[in-house]
């Protein structure tokens, strides 16, 4: 079979690069699928184990944390063994975890299912822009990440809809089945279509220390902000997981800078183009993903949608993304990069504005319209900020340059999904508490209230104490649900003022910088 996919790109002429496209983006597709669909099944999952959210929310956050750190390793990982060993090992040992993931009997397992999904996640994504950014001429370069960006926001917009599909037809535990058949046809074309290792690729040694740094560095500051909460904000416990983590970014810096072949090459971010659009993709991770964890969530929790409900919300946005995309990558192929990154920006900032005011008793096609605007201001976001980055280095950069700028979008996702899920538990206690504070016996309003649940459950039949301890307790369960969603609102509002934050490194994007068509146009 290898030697078919070696003699593929001769054989198959200018057709070749759409079919090695179509296989990475197969892999691409299955691992950012099964990313979003679990979402639509934590609450399906807290109550199947007895778990709260501050556990739960690992299912997604481990996900992302295993990606953020594996995806530095690919270009190693690609000159050593080739894109078809690494994509069909990604692939394989994908499948398997979703396999040991739907049959778990407890939750540590099904976690530990989606770190090992979420690391084989990290290989295939930067290897699939990797892949499409050196199969496209330089003219072309704009569509190529056009392409890639289709596949990172049209995951996200379809996953929740399937998984909503199949947690209410079949169980949350098939959701980790459904981006099988995608793995499978993946695998299949890429003994066809991929590359084998260049004979000529150098062979160094692999950066086991870097990658450790990574882990530890990303792994304690997640840890310390989803504990924070339970643990106390000036807890020891907390205090020494922040240290070990700084230090080990520390550590991490000085030792890239300090080996010839490093895994995370500190050179890339002496390229100022490259570094603005690292701090635009490193918040566009956070609000992206963020986002995506907090609406199927709001509109199970708060508006009470079944599964199948809140993943349709997001259906809309993937269809209009689908026309979308292929215009924003041509875009970017004729015109500087910043005036669409900032258009882009700016819309997604307006929806996470409006969302804030949403409640229980905002529509379903309000919230769809909001959805789907923020969503397709993304799409001119993202080829632009993946095509400006890797248009600044230079060719022997670009593969590291690809999977880090990977990295630094899903460490931004990694750490907007924890920090959004820490923001919604700390505010529902903040707001709780305030609310609380307000219900006294000299409230008339609380009074009302509370004489008006005891009429209603006195028709049940219930004691005068009974009664009193009902309606208290409904009175309390009133107060958290309001506290929830306003800690809800706080989370949209949070996502939209760092979208307004990127605008700011979005703007150097386009400094000195003349679209590669526009060098190609003839003067006069």
């Amino acid at each position: 079979m290898s030697a078919v996919a070696d003699a593929a790109p001769r054989e198959l002429g200018p057709a070749y690069k759409w079919l090695a496209t179509a296989t990475v983006l197969c892999g691409m597709l299955a691992s950012i699928l099964s990313s979003t669909m679990t979402n639509v099944a934590i609450p399906d999952v807290m109550g199947a184990f007895g778990v709260g959210q501050d556990k739960a929310h690992w299912l997604s956050t481990g996900f992302l944390a295993a990606s953020t750190a594996a995806m530095p390793t690919v270009a190693w990982l690609r000159d050593r063994f080739g894109a078809r060993a690494i994509f069909i090992a990604a692939m394989g040992i994908f499948s398997m975890a979703a396999l040991v993931g739907e049959s778990a009997d407890v939750i540590e397992v099904v976690i530990l299912a989606r770190v090992v999904q979420g690391a084989c996640a990290g290989i295939s994504q930067p290897l699939a822009l990797m892949t499409i950014f050196q199969l496209f001429p330089p003219n072309d370069r704009g569509l190529a990440s056009g392409i890639f960006g289709m596949g990172v926001i049209l995951g996200p917009a379809l996953g929740p809809t399937f998984g909503g599909l199949i947690v209410d037809e079949f169980g949350w535990r098939y959701v980790f089945l459904g981006s099988l058949p995608m793995c499978a046809l993946g695998i299949m074309m890429a003994f066809v279509f991929l590359p084998g290792r260049d004979g000529a690729a150098p062979r160094t040694r692999f950066d086991w220390v870097g990658l450790a740094l990574i882990a530890i560095a990303v792994t304690c500051l997640l840890n310390a902000l989803s504990n924070g909460q339970r643990w106390g904000w000036e807890s020891v416990e907390l205090a020494v997981l922040v240290a070990v983590a700084l230090a080990a970014a520390v550590a991490l810096i000085l030792w890239e800078l300090y080996i010839p072949n490093p895994m995370l090459n500190m050179a890339l971010y002496r390229v100022p183009r490259f570094a603005c659009a690292s701090v635009v993709a490193l918040i566009f991770g956070a609000g992206m993903f963020g986002s995506m964890y907090l609406i199927p969530l709001f509109a199970q929790q708060i508006q009470q949608l079944t599964p199948t409900g809140a993943g349709m919300m997001l259906m809309p946005a993937g269809i209009v993304l689908v026309f979308l995309f292929p215009i924003a990558g041509r875009l970017s192929d004729y015109v500087r990069p910043h005036g669409p990154i900032l258009t882009g920006l700016f819309t997604f900032a307006v929806a996470g504005y409006f969302l804030a005011g949403c409640d229980v008793n905002t529509g379903w096609w309000m919230m769809v319209f909001l959805v789907t605007f923020g969503r397709a201001g993304l799409a001119f976001v993202v080829s632009n900020v993946n095509s400006s980055a890797l248009r600044a280095l230079p060719a022997n950069l670009i593969g590291q340059g690809s999977g880090a700028i990977n990295f630094i979008r899903m460490m931004g996702a990694a750490f907007g999904v924890n920090g959004l899920a820490f923001i919604i538990e700390y505010r529902t206690a903040f707001h709780a508490e305030i609310l609380t504070a307000t219900q006294t016996a000299g409230n008339a309003a609380t009074r009302a209230y509370i004489d008006q649940v005891e009429r209603v459950v006195a028709e049940a039949g219930l004691a005068g104490i009974e009664r009193t301890g009902m309606a208290y307790n409904f009175l309390g369960r009133v107060i958290y649900a309001q506290a929830n969603t306003m800690a809800f609102q706080d989370a949209f509002l949070t996502v939209s003022v760092i979208f307004v934050c990127a605008m700011v490194p979005a703007w150097f994007l386009g400094q000195g910088v003349v679209p590669p068509r526009a060098k190609a146009r003839p003067k006069g």
